[in-house]
């Protein structure tokens, strides 16, 4: 994908549907799968290389992430609107010669350790759905089952947006995409969702963590329909995936 397809799927994200129940996941996930805060990637590095800067964010309560694009910040922010309506997005520039966008989500410092806490909880329960997937056998009409189907899909595909905003999507081919994920826990759920969803994934070890590749034109077409909230077909198309 190259950096004009790039963002427009990030484009597209942002504006994907927003499930209440699960906004506080695709929220945890955000924070998760992006690189610890005081670090940051600087534009002229491949999307999934990080370089640590000096700052930290020791100190700093009400601080939930950072991020190099506005459209991950963002997105965050979006999906707090129910548990911390005061998050706020503060934007700039920071490095030396190479200077880089540093884009920081932040919450009232007195209620940075709660919102914290009830991100843990959502990361725990998107997790534990992902792994009790009901499946819907074929023929079924069974009401319940097909409700908790469009349910776990919801989450899987909130896993997904929440990764490739915060840290990707990189090059994985000419018809596909990676994103690095430092994070151990965030790479599994990420597997386990992309079989959810039925999208090919490989997982290849990297320094610093794993490195999750999207091939082909299939595959990339269908995460980037439900990332997108079924709202990517113009993304779609200019991706190449239809014709």
């Amino acid at each position: 994908m190259i950096r004009s397809e790039v963002d427009a799927l990030r484009a597209a994200m942002v504006r994907a549907p927003l499930d209440p129940a699960w906004a506080p996941f695709e929220a945890a996930m955000l924070v998760r799968t992006a690189a610890r805060p005081g670090i940051c990637r600087s534009p002229g590095t491949r999307p999934t290389v990080h370089h640590p800067r000096p700052e930290t964010w020791a100190g700093e309560p009400g601080l939930l992430a950072e991020f190099d694009t506005d459209a991950a910040a963002q997105r965050l922010v979006s999906t707090l609107a129910a548990i911390a309506p005061s998050a706020a997005v503060d934007s700039g520039y920071q490095g030396g010669r190479h200077r880089y966008e540093i884009h920081r989500v932040t919450v009232a410092p007195e209620a940075g350790a709660q919102v914290q806490e009830v991100l843990t909880r959502s990361a725990s329960a998107g997790a534990t759905a992902l792994r009790t997937v009901a499946v819907v056998p074929a023929g079924s009409a069974a009401p319940t089952a097909a409700s908790r189907r469009r349910r776990e899909l919801v989450i899987a595909a909130a896993a997904w947006r929440a990764a490739l905003l915060a840290v990707g999507p990189g090059r994985g081919g000419p018809d596909g995409l990676a994103v690095r994920v430092g994070d151990p826990w965030s790479a599994s759920t990420l597997l386990r969702a992309a079989d959810l969803l039925r999208v090919p994934v490989r997982a290849v070890r990297r320094p610093g963590g794993q490195l999750l590749t999207v091939d082909g034109r299939t595959a990339l077409g269908a995460l980037v329909h439900v990332v997108t909230g079924g709202t990517g077909a113009p993304v779609a198309a200019r991706v190449g995936l239809v014709g």
